[in-house]
């Protein structure tokens, strides 16, 4: 029975069950051993099982990071080890011949006597299984064989993301077209495979229940890779066009995006209702409360610090400004937006329940993280037991219904919610003054209370 469920074992002494697995050859070195083994504690073929496919996944994860920081630091030091014999990693075309052969020579002295003097082998990529792997690496950069990979691609972008979610935005796509198309080098891509993995997509074959996604979801996808390709081409100077530009076709059967709902005047007052006396609501209370009465974006709202936080100003405002545990949707994002009575009762419950603290959702955000993906998750909870079917984003959208019914002109809507500016405001000056901002929120928020 042991003998069906691959890595286990048994020790012919004992009815205890054992974990077993050969180390992959390019690993061993790393890890220093032949085999992982270890004993499960137990003798039940059920448990054994489970903690068998649990470990699997374990090290299969950690055998990939190690194969990725591995390939790094081997390509960092084949690039040292070409600028050391005079070679521009990214120009070597351009390097002197007597660099040139003090690079090869070097390269000779790695071969095994064998194959020195073979006189057979004379081929790069069949010298190449003979060297160690920074040397092989360094070859390969100087005749420009090593080829920028859609997972280098990814690495040196998701490297850039300054949030947990920016990482995941920027390896998601990533790996959904490695899975489905492979790893290739960027100039291996075709358009052909832009519109084949556009329709994997389409028809949920990406995950393992067929979820289908919108459209939108689709192209948020198709704007990381253009983006990080782009990068690749640009940094890397490749001579070859980015696959992901242009417009993207879709079928007649895609799934368009769920038009989100806004919140009407009913849904204010039962959230007004919900939410109750603002002296004793919770955090999420006080922050539904907030983002009812700025139309500020959640995360705006949630990575609030208490330098942000202006209430006893001869118009109360709250600075909305980017961190490095929140960056802000625009250019326009940054901004002041002043306080209704309401807001400002929202916020000093919230600065009251954060005890003092750095962060006005200490619950939510610290000096590593602003998890809005929680929030909103909560949030929409709190919504649902208030009857309201609009999510927490509808609360944004709802502000811009109220100014407008309010007929705010539209740079000043734009102002408020930190849209690009339109009409006189992108024009002149550097925007409204606060008061006119709070004239005009007033205005809008009288009808929700």
């Amino acid at each position: 029975m042991t003998a069906k469920i691959k890595y286990l074992w048994q020790r012919p002494e004992t009815a205890m069950l054992w974990f077993r697995r050969r180390v992959p050859k390019d690993l061993r070195g790393v890890l220093g051993l032949d085999y992982i083994q270890q004993s499960l504690d137990t003798a039940d073929i059920r448990q054994a099982h489970r903690l068998v496919t649990a470990l699997v996944r374990e090290q299969d994860a950690h055998w990939k990071a190690l194969r990725s920081n591995a390939k790094e630091g081997i390509e960092t030091q084949a690039r040292a080890l070409l600028t050391q014999y005079g070679i521009n990693p990214d120009r070597p075309e351009d390097t002197s011949e007597g660099a040139l052969w003090a690079f090869h020579d070097s390269i000779d002295e790695q071969l095994p006597q064998s194959v020195r003097e073979d006189d057979t082998i004379t081929d790069s990529p069949e010298l190449d299984r003979h060297l160690p792997p920074v040397q092989r690496t360094a070859l390969q950069m100087q005749q420009g064989r090593l080829k920028h990979r859609a997972s280098d691609c990814q690495r040196e972008y998701s490297a850039r993301a300054a949030t947990p979610q920016a990482l995941k935005s920027a390896t998601l796509p990533f790996q959904y077209l490695i899975a489905f198309i492979g790893d290739r080098p960027l100039a291996a891509y075709r358009r052909s495979d832009v519109r084949d993995f556009v329709d994997h997509l389409e028809k949920g074959k990406h995950t393992p229940t067929g979820k289908r996604i919108s459209t939108t979801t689709i192209q948020r996808y198709v704007t990381t890779l253009r983006a990080a390709f782009a990068r690749s081409i640009r940094e890397h100077e490749l001579p070859i066009a980015n696959v992901w530009a242009g417009t993207i076709e879709y079928s007649k059967d895609a799934k368009g995006e769920q038009k989100r709902e806004s919140f009407n005047t009913d849904q204010y007052k039962a959230l007004r209702d919900g939410v109750g006396p603002l002296e004793t609501t919770d955090d999420l209370g006080a922050m539904l409360t907030i983002l009812a009465h700025t139309g500020a974006r959640l995360a705006e709202v949630l990575g609030l610090r208490t330098a942000d936080l202006h209430p006893t100003a001869d118009i109360p405002y709250i600075l909305i400004q980017e961190y490095d545990t929140r960056s802000t949707k625009t250019d326009y994002s940054d901004r002041k937006v002043p306080l209704t009575p309401t807001a400002l009762q929202g916020l000093q419950r919230a600065m009251e329940l954060s005890n003092g603290g750095d962060y006005l959702f200490p619950r939510y955000t610290n000096a590593t993280e602003c998890r809005a993906n929680s929030a909103s998750a909560a949030l929409g909870i709190r919504l649902r037991t208030h009857r309201i079917t609009a999510t927490t984003h509808g609360l944004r959208h709802g502000m811009r219904d109220l100014l407008r019914a309010a007929q705010c002109p539209e740079g000043v809507v734009s102002e408020i919610q930190g849209w690009a500016k339109t009409g006189h405001v992108a024009k002149y000056g550097s925007g409204s003054p606060l008061s006119v901002l709070s004239e005009w929120l007033n205005k809008a928020t009288e009808v929700i209370g």
